[in-house]
């Protein structure tokens, strides 16, 4: 019976050693795998190592034991800023909205490590990134006036933004497109002057086409009086003796005047042929 209870004993040390084995080496190959999503690359660290050259693409990768892993996004991504301060041409402060479009060069990943170190990506856009764009926004906004950024020049100031910013940015490994201004929100007096130009200009435009309605009317009117006037020259010139004897005569019922005398007479036309 005590034989018995010992091999029952044995066994259950034995299965509890090969549950906590299997535990353990459940837990020590998780430490040695590292899954890279789908349009990122990855750049491994390690203290003892350094930075290694080679990246690794999406997947499951084995890594050592105390290796770190920062990932880089490849494809693009949008990044959105909110209430970036400017100033335009004509000294007026103006708060705008940035959206752009970005992807990291894959060879230039480990470019970007070695500036700034094992940090998410999201820190990196909302620190070096939004900094680099206000300042290509400070540059480009200044050179037009809070009117142009209203209006039809927006697109143009867009353009100068994203042309400066990509330049700044690509020599770390940055790919920048798409950048796109919103509606620029200015201060309290600015917005006043801006309502009373716009006032003024639609009034301006207002009378535009009021004189020019004006002027088209007048041209109409003077091309209808010269049409009666033509009608009327035609009717005269195409009225000879010979129609007003016609006419005279069908509008005649045949019956002589009653009236005498030579001043009561009506004379027919004469044919003086």
């Amino acid at each position: 019976m005590e034989k018995s209870k010992k091999g029952k004993n044995r066994r259950v040390l034995g299965g509890v050693i090969i549950g906590i084995a299997l535990l353990l080496a459940v837990g020590l190959t998780s430490l040695f795998i590292e899954k890279i999503p789908n349009g990122y690359v990855g750049v491994v660290y390690s203290p003892n190592g350094g930075v290694q050259e080679d990246t690794l693409g999406q997947g499951w990768h084995l890594v050592g034991l105390f290796d770190k892993v920062t990932v880089y996004p490849v494809r693009m991504q949008t990044v959105n800023y909110s209430n970036i301060q400017v100033a335009t041409s004509d000294g007026k402060s103006v708060t705008i909205d940035f959206a752009y479009n970005y992807s990291i060069q894959p060879d230039k990943v480990v470019n970007v490590f070695n500036k700034f170190g094992p940090v998410e990506i999201e820190e990196i856009e909302g620190s070096y990134l939004r900094t680099r764009l206000w300042d290509a926004g400070r540059k480009a906004i200044a050179k037009y006036s809070v009117i142009d950024t209203y209006g039809e020049k927006s697109s143009e100031a867009a353009g100068d933004v994203q042309k400066i910013f990509a330049e700044d940015v690509r020599k770390l490994g940055f790919n920048v497109n798409n950048l796109t201004l919103g509606v620029p929100k200015p201060d309290k007096s600015t917005q006043a002057a801006i309502d009373k130009r716009v006032d003024a200009a639609q009034e301006l435009e207002r009378k535009q086409i009021e004189l020019k309605i004006a002027k088209a009317e007048a041209a109409k009117k003077q091309i209808e009086a010269k049409g009666v006037a033509d009608y009327n020259d035609i009717i005269k010139k195409s009225i000879s003796k010979e129609v007003i004897q016609n006419k005279w005569i069908e509008k005649w019922d045949g019956k002589m005047p009653k009236a005498t005398g030579s001043n009561q007479l009506i004379q027919l036309p004469i044919d003086e042929k």
